[in-house]
């Protein structure tokens, strides 16, 4: 038997928050350009040349904080570790024996979580992390506890025979 190895890293890809970042960024630095480098107000009632460098400011830390989103994933022998950067400063380890249950299974972050990122569900959907629209599989972890949790991936068809394998070796407890 080969080795069960699996990474992965997600970014944020969501289009449209890239598209508003980015013409904002492009709106503000046009202002400081014409507002500070040419003297020629912006506006009717222009703000004060700092204010428009601190919005700038601002702009480019979301532009950095957008590109800096990513989920790591990876899976072993062992269990199943993730990191959702920048909200988790550690990686997150599921021992194989802490589950009752795990599979692949189709969702819509935003119906059932609410959005991206790590959300919060109900009690039937559990807690969920993923980046993205275009990442609508999921593996759904069950906790012995009965508790859930989906992390979302752009490669199930790997993770599908990984887990299959997983519970082919017994190492998930299906019976507690």
């Amino acid at each position: 038997m080969a080795a069960i190895r699996f990474k992965e890293v997600q970014r944020f890809t969501t289009w449209w928050a890239w598209l508003a970042v980015t013409a904002l960024n492009g709106l503000f630095i046009f202002a400081i350009v014409q507002q500070i480098i040419l003297n020629i107000p912006f506006g009717n009632k222009p703000a004060p040349d700092y204010i428009l460098m601190l919005i700038e400011c601002f702009m480019l830390l979301l532009l950095l904080f957008l590109f800096s989103i990513r989920l790591q994933t990876s899976i072993d022998e062992t269990g199943i570790c993730y990191r959702f950067y920048p909200y988790q400063f550690k990686e997150t380890t599921i021992a194989w024996h802490e589950l009752r249950d795990a599979y692949m299974r189709d969702y819509n972050s935003f119906h059932e979580y609410g959005g991206y990122g790590i959300r919060y569900g109900s009690a039937k959907t559990g807690r969920a992390i993923n980046t993205s629209a275009s990442c609508n599989r999921g593996l759904q972890l069950q906790f012995n506890d009965g508790k859930l949790l989906l992390i979302g991936t752009k490669k199930p068809e790997e993770i599908e025979t990984i887990i299959k394998e997983i519970i082919a070796l017994g190492k998930i407890n299906r019976a507690v």
